[in-house]
């Protein structure tokens, strides 16, 4: 499964800089809000994830850098949470309430 690979080189790229995964929640494929091309092809659907991780800058800058050259990735965020404090941000669960 390719999004397992993802998830995993993402993952192991935050511990190795000492950074932290906090949780990694599933969405599943679904359809994306409109056409997008991207790697000299048009998609429809994509395999949506949510990984909550805590890094310095320079580990996120080396994400998203290997986000934005993976084939097996259409799109992609990062997003701070909260003002750098654990209390700002451990009440985000990472649910997609709209899947349910």
């Amino acid at each position: 499964m390719e999004i397992k690979e993802v998830i995993k080189t993402v993952g192991m790229q935050v511990l190795t800089n000492g950074g932290i995964v906090r949780g990694i929640n599933n969405w599943d494929t679904t359809f994306l809000p409109k056409k997008t091309r991207k790697h000299q092809a048009t998609h429809t659907q994509g395999h949506y994830f949510l990984m909550r991780f805590d890094c310095d800058p320079a580990t996120q800058k080396i994400v998203r850098d290997t986000l934005g050259v993976d084939p097996r990735m259409i799109k992609f965020s990062v997003v701070k949470m909260g003002k750098g404090k654990l209390e700002d941000i451990s009440r985000v669960k990472g649910d997609a309430d709209w899947f349910q």
